[in-house]
């Protein structure tokens, strides 16, 4: 599996720009598995899910690893083709539909954000810390902003690069980080 995938086939953004894949991808837990165990894992139709995984698999963001026979039915392992998904609007055209995909994506991970955050706080309690942060109302160039994010990306890659796997004494986190412009205030 590749470290990192960079989306710019609009054809691979639309199919993340949906929350229900993004939950599929997220399954793999960076291990193969079959459509049925991701179906169980995310109490969906297996039908559905299998669907979904194809979709994932013809625009190369999920990859067919490995089929295992057992008594006459053949199992079908997936994996992810990488750890890591971006998406390089600079290197599309952005037209009416690559813009509104961008932005289908960006609501889809969103999403997902805050389902990490609310099942953390709805599930851990006492000596349990959440570190957040909310910076705003900074005026940045687009060069600016693009700067700011690689800086960022570059630090927490450096930092989570040997803290992918569970040890002991580690527990599991998410960590989120967005940078976007805001509407100007009237």
């Amino acid at each position: 599996m590749k470290d990192i995938i960079v989306l710019k086939d609009l054809e691979q953004i639309k199919a993340i720009s949906q929350q229900y894949r993004l939950d599929i991808i997220e399954a793999f837990d960076s291990k193969a598995k079959t459509a049925k165990q991701i179906a169980e894992m995310l109490d969906e139709p297996h039908g559905r899910v299998n669907y979904h995984i194809k979709i994932l698999e013809k625009v190369g963001i999920i990859e067919l690893v490995q089929e295992v026979t057992k008594y006459g039915v053949v199992e079908k392992y997936y994996c992810p083709v990488a750890y890591k998904i971006i998406i390089d609007s600079s290197a599309v055209t952005l037209d009416d539909e690559m813009s509104d995909s961008i932005s289908n994506v960006s609501v889809a991970f969103f999403e997902g954000i805050s389902r990490d955050f609310y099942e953390s706080v709805e599930n851990y309690s006492g000596g349990i810390t959440r570190k957040v942060a909310h910076y705003s109302d900074y005026f940045l160039t687009e060069a600016e902003a693009k700067e700011l994010n690689e800086k960022i990306t570059k630090l927490i890659d450096d930092y989570l690069e040997d803290k992918t796997e569970p040890r002991e004494g580690a527990q599991r986190h998410s960590l989120a980080k967005m940078v976007f412009p805001m509407p100007d205030k009237e």
